[in-house]
Order: C-alpha cells, then structure tokens, then sequence
C-alpha cells in the first residue's frame, strides 16, 4: 500500500471516529438558572426594619449597618440591648424603600430608661431635609419629679402629633415607665384612619379625637411622607445634620436601654403586637 493509500485510510478512520463521538458531546439544551433569593419573602414583607441591637448596628432585614458613635451593647429584654449615651447614636441613610413610602405603619420597641431633666430625648426618628421636626419619631419629655414615675412621649408622624400629657382630648402620661423594660408599640391604618397605641401588649386607652384621625374635616387616608432623609437612633435628626447642624439646646440624645426596633409598612393586628411583648423576640 502506497503512502497516499496509507494517509487516506488514516483521514477515513479519524472521521469514522469523530462521527461516532460527537453525537455524545454534543450541546445540550439548558434552562437558564433562575436564582431565588432566601431572602425575597423578606425583603417584601410587612416588616422592613428590625434591630436586635446584639452588638452591631445592623438591620436584620436588608442587612444594612448603621453608623454607631459612642454606642455601647448591654443586657437587654433578650439578648443584646442599644445602650445610649449623651453622645451616642446609629445613623442609618434613609428608612429604607419601603419604609419612606409607606403609608400605614406599626413600629414597636423595648426600652428601659431612667428619668432626664432639662429637654427631650427622642428614641428614633425618619429624619426630611425640609422639616424641623421630621417624618417620623417617638420622644420623651424630661421629667424631675421624685414622686412620678409616669412617662410623657410624643408620637409624631406625616405631620400628626400624638402628645401623652393627659391635659385636654391627650392621653394620659403613660404610667410605671422608668427603670424597668416596658414594650411600647405605635399603629396607624390608612383604611380606617385609626391610630392606635399599645404598652406591654395591651391597647391604651386613646380619645376619639385622638384615635380619629382628621385632615380638613375628612378622615387622613393614607400617609405621606415628604422629603424623608436618614434614619437615626438615639438622637433628633439634627443630631445627623438633617435640616440643620444645630440642634436645639433641648434636644438631648436618648440614654436610656433600647432593645427590638422594628417597623412595619402595614398596621399589624392587636394579637400580633400582643406576641412581641410576649415572646419578648
């Protein structure tokens, strides 16, 4: 057999191979692979901001980490607790997409707190650029009475003050307050205009006036927030920069204990409210 013979026999039996082979290699038809996040029921449930506060400044639901400055980690109801300083505080950007949007809410926390003279402390706030006051925020007036141990917050959101001062339609200052931990929880459903107030799992006693809430002799509806900048804990938004550098010299940051801030975006049951304060998780 000649040379030509011999190279064309080799080139017939690679082929022979080659069309036995790739039948068996050949690309197969994949699905592209769909990625689910763990986390998605999560990020869009009711619950948008949770702080367990164990000894990071961290939000467990979009796994953001705040700012602390001269914040400290102690015992809290379960866990790890915020403790407060005169200069501590957490500073977040904003709320969260959800959060500066929402239009009904339920924010609920622990705390436990000595008394303060001389201002107010407020224990969180959604701070807006355009505003004094903010979009969000719970405080706490001083109080230097030896004989009292009632507490006066302000509640305020989208414009709407709810002040514990039992004068007038205002609820009463909320009774055995300071030096123990107590839940508080703060609700408002846009779908009856309602707001509501809870300590240690139980509703507190409101006003009609204050209950109702009005705009221009129509029920409130939904909220809305304007212009909402950084969230921020254990101070005003002041204290942040928000609207102004120069806080106010009552304004005082909070020194108390705080434990399980959350916010939801939707005004959760009484019975649920009543489970935070009893499973204490």
């Amino acid at each position: 057999m000649n040379r030509n013979k011999i190279a064309l026999c080799k080139i017939l039996a690679l082929a022979l191979i080659l069309v036995a082979v790739l039948p068996s290699c050949q690309k197969m038809y994949r699905p592209p692979l769909v990625i689910i996040p763990d986390d998605t029921a999560k990020l869009n449930g009711p619950l948008q901001r949770m702080f367990w506060f164990e000894e990071s400044p961290i939000d467990s639901i979009y796994y953001e980490k705040g700012v602390a400055s001269n914040v400290t980690y102690v015992d809290g109801i379960n866990g790890k607790a915020y403790k407060g300083a005169s200069n501590a505080m957490i500073v977040l950007p904003g709320g969260g997409p959800k959060v500066s949007t929402m239009t009904s809410f339920t924010v609920s926390f622990w705390i436990n707190t000595n008394k303060h003279t001389g201002g107010a402390q407020t224990v969180f706030v959604l701070g807006r650029n355009s505003d004094f006051w903010g979009n969000l925020f719970c405080m706490i007036e001083g109080n230097g009475d030896a004989n009292d141990n009632s507490m006066l917050v302000k509640f305020h959101f989208a414009g709407n003050w709810v002040e514990f001062t039992g004068s007038g339609s205002n609820p009463a200052r909320i009774p055995d307050m300071y030096g123990k931990w107590k839940h508080l929880a703060f609700r408002y459903d846009e779908t009856t205009s309602k707001f509501s107030a809870f300590v240690d799992g139980v509703k507190y006693a409101l006003s009609p006036a204050v209950e109702d809430r009005m705009r221009n002799g129509a029920p409130l509806g939904k909220l809305a927030f304007v212009d909402p900048s950084k969230l921020v804990i254990g101070g005003f938004q002041q204290h942040a920069g928000v609207f102004s550098n120069s806080p106010d010299s009552w304004m005082q940051r909070y020194t108390g204990m705080l434990d399980q801030l959350r916010i939801y975006t939707t005004p959760i049951s009484d019975v649920e409210i009543a489970a935070l304060f009893t499973n204490k998780r």
